[in-house]
């Protein structure tokens, strides 16, 4: 797929980053990189430094990060089951904003992945 880096915050499921790496992402999960626990301004930092979209559902902390650091991106999403309930649906919204978009098309959004999987569920 694209190759994109996505740092995946702590609560993402193994199977959801197995998905994304056979699909061509660099993903890696934030608590293999840093531990559990780790401040939100510090992922921020990281992802900025390495241009990595990170993938969270901790809307209230990032959005706020969002709005003061230029950066790759931001995929929040909403239900934090659906990594785990349906990781093949999440993983083929991630294709659908890349191939809307491309990697660069998102640098320095926010991107809502639970509308992007209603709106692809809905057919």
């Amino acid at each position: 797929m694209t190759g994109a880096q996505i740092l995946l915050d702590e609560h993402v499921g193994r199977v959801f980053e197995r998905l994304l790496k056979e699909r061509g992402y660099n993903a890696e999960q934030a608590k293999d990189r840093f531990g559990e626990h780790t401040n939100d301004a510090k992922l921020m930092a990281w992802c900025i430094e390495n241009d990595s979209i990170l993938l969270t559902n901790n809307a209230k902390d990032f959005e706020t990060l969002h709005n003061t650091h230029d950066h790759a991106g931001i995929f929040l999403y909403y239900d934090q089951k659906l990594p785990d309930t349906d990781p093949e649906g999440l993983a083929r919204t991630v294709d659908a904003v890349f191939n809307q978009f491309g990697v660069s098309g998102v640098a320095n959004q926010v991107v809502d992945l639970g509308e992007w999987y209603s709106w692809l569920h809905e057919s």
